[in-house]
């Protein structure tokens, strides 16, 4: 009796014991499934700032905007990403009511070393000209026009990257005067020291806006870029932004050298032609930036 229990018991643990090492045993034919990441993407975001300045002249009077883009991307490699977008902003100035910045173009990353290159186009729905420049532009009310730009960047380590952009083209502001705008950028990203694991980053550029030619009058006929008042100058910014998450706080100060007595209208606010415009200005920027992938 004795013996037969023991078979038994024998019996039950040899059974028990197959299922685990059956579970231990590869299984031929079947692999892990790892999920490949889509190379498509969509970033978009939204802003609300103090004023909306562009290469240091502001383009809302002084006044608050409410800005947002929408960007759809194709990564292609480790290297390569392609990207098409648009941005907007408000404007405050008599000459339109909204700005749309139509832009694609490609970014590539070899090491610590980026490009960006592409291409913009300005447009200005139902942009009304002032009187005193309708008929000089052709009589057109028509400013819209187009840019290309590179931008190169080095990013030396964890809290240091430099940069550069080139902007520029043949016919800006539908004139016929070409104009470029080349800047230099650093920024630093301070060490974690603020709660909620905000990061801290502060940064410069400094740029010179350029202009040669002179404007459409009639066909064929170009009047000397002096007789709009506009000559080449210098801008800089400098601020710090603290970024949680999706949100970013910029604070940032703006100025340039513009000599808003030789060339008042340079200056000019829009249909008003005051000399605000290029007055030194401190701006505050709320922005929320994300992407699809980053919200599944």
């Amino acid at each position: 009796m004795k013996k037969i229990l023991v078979a038994a018991l024998t019996a039950l643990a040899v059974t028990a014991a197959v299922p685990a090492f059956a579970a231990d045993m590869p299984v031929k034919g079947k692999k892990a499934v790892v999920a490949t990441p889509s190379p498509w993407d969509v970033a978009f975001g939204t802003a609300l700032t103090t004023d909306y300045i562009f290469r240091g002249i502001s383009q809302s009077a002084r006044r608050p905007a409410v800005q947002g883009y929408f960007e759809g991307r194709y990564t292609v490699n480790d290297m390569v990403q392609l990207y098409a977008g648009v941005w907007g902003s408000s404007l405050w100035t008599g000459l339109a009511n909204a700005e749309f910045d139509i832009y694609g173009g490609a970014r590539f990353t070899v090491g610590n070393f980026g490009l960006d290159v592409g291409y913009l186009y300005y447009y200005y729905p139902e942009a009304v000209l002032p009187n005193s420049l309708a008929g000089l532009i052709q009589g057109k009310s028509n400013v819209n026009f187009g840019e290309v730009y590179a931008k190169p960047s080095y990013k030396f380590n964890d809290w240091l990257t430099i940069g550069g952009q080139v902007m520029g083209g043949g016919d800006f502001g539908n004139t016929g005067m070409s104009a470029w705008y080349y800047a230099g950028n650093v920024a630093v990203t301070l060490p974690s020291l603020l709660p909620y694991s905000i990061a801290t980053t502060i940064s410069a550029e400094i740029g010179r806006q350029t202009y040669s030619g002179g404007y459409k009058a009639l066909p064929g006929v170009f009047v000397p870029n002096v007789a709009g008042g506009i000559a080449d100058y210098t801008t800089w910014n400098v601020g710090v932004a603290f970024a949680y998450k999706a949100m970013t706080l910029d604070l940032r100060y703006y100025d340039t050298n513009i000599d808003i007595t030789s060339n008042p209208t340079q200056c000019a606010t829009g249909t008003t032609f005051t000399s605000d415009a290029c007055k030194s200005a401190f701006v505050a920027t709320l922005k929320f930036d994300t992407t699809f992938s980053s919200l599944k």
